[in-house]
């Protein structure tokens, strides 16, 4: 791992330390302007939480695909359920000549949806649909809801750690995430009995286009690849106890590109003896409320760096987004 990709220890942001809380809140910036991603340990998601959702996601992708396309939506255009191998390409706003990604998921979003005007609105769009919840592994539900729980938790506590190294009160984000939109989707990369195509991939290159993803992968190496300003792509493999940290593009946006969102790949496994290795993944795309305005943040721009973007609301961004990548006219969920 190279060590562009810093590990930094949330519980030293929480120290009574002033110096070790000013360190951490130091490499979370330095590690912002300039990869755009940082891995977090200390971060308070307990390992057996984390380890029955990898088991229990394996166990969902294994049963036979037939079972699996009952728990797929009924539309393309929402975010939820079972998606199958090739459903997806992504980074094809990039390249336009990529072919189905090789890879399979499943996605989740708010769990318990309150019965409040906010979360029905046209506005809110498909934001906070339904979970569909598959009937095996028996304990898939529960499982799921204890990681969500835990993205939620990290992810207020990222937020206010990106407050103070953006030299911001530390609650300043707070009220911005409160009814965070956020998907958690399981990814599966299924072993490969033959060489990829040309145009086929893992996962195309691309950038996140949220506020940031919280992700954890598993111990396959050279699999996760990141583009450094110096356009060098750089592994980032597996740290035990340790979530992977990158910022997307509304996050970027609301910097003034002060914080860069990074260009990232899945690199295809090597076939070796007519197979290869498979992974898999849980990333958590982590979403502002729907009506948040993200404009240029006050110490991102000055009289020689004026803001180079208009502002926008983050549901309006999403609908923009989902339009350039899947054609929707309107935006999925996730």
């Amino acid at each position: 791992m190279s060590t562009d990709v810093p590990i930094i220890d949330l519980q030293k942001f929480s120290s009574a330390n002033p110096a070790e809380r000013a360190g951490v809140i130091g490499e979370v910036r330095t590690a912002l302007e300039h990869v755009g991603f940082f891995m977090v340990s200390g971060h308070g998601v307990p390992q057996p939480v984390i380890d029955r959702a990898m088991s229990a996601s394996l166990e969902f992708f294994d049963r036979p695909e037939a079972e699996k396309e009952r728990f797929a939506p009924i539309s393309n255009k929402i975010t939820r359920g079972y998606n199958a191998m090739r459903g997806r390409t992504v980074g094809l706003v990039l390249n336009p000549s990529l072919k189905r990604s090789l890879q399979e998921g499943f996605a989740m979003g708010m769990m318990d949806v309150p019965d409040d005007p906010y979360f029905h609105t046209k506005e809110a769009g498909r934001s906070f649909a339904p979970n569909i919840w598959p009937d095996a592994p028996s304990d898939f539900q529960p499982t799921m809801r204890a990681y969500y729980a835990g993205m939620d938790q990290l992810f207020r506590k990222i937020m206010q750690l990106f407050a103070n190294a953006l030299e911001l009160p530390e609650t300043f984000f707070d009220d911005k995430v409160a009814r965070h939109s956020s998907t958690l989707r399981l990814i599966h990369y299924p072993a490969l009995d033959r060489e990829p195509e040309e145009g086929e991939y893992r996962s195309g290159e691309h950038t996140d286009s949220g506020t940031l993803t919280i992700l954890h992968i598993d111990d396959t190496p050279q699999s996760l690849q990141v583009r450094t300003r110096g356009g060098q792509w750089i592994d980032i493999n597996k740290v035990p106890g340790t979530f992977i940290i990158n910022i997307g593009d509304l996050m970027s946006r609301w910097t003034n590109d002060k914080w860069v969102s990074t260009l990232h790949r899945v690199a295809n496994p090597p076939v070796v003896n007519g197979r290869s290795d498979r992974r898999l993944s849980i990333a958590c795309f982590c979403q502002t409320n729907y009506d948040t305005l993200v404009d240029c943040l006050p110490n991102c721009s000055g009289p020689e760096n004026p803001p180079r973007y208009p502002p926008v609301v983050t549901g309006e961004f999403s609908l923009m987004r989902a339009a350039l990548r899947y054609g929707f006219e309107t935006a999925p969920s996730g």
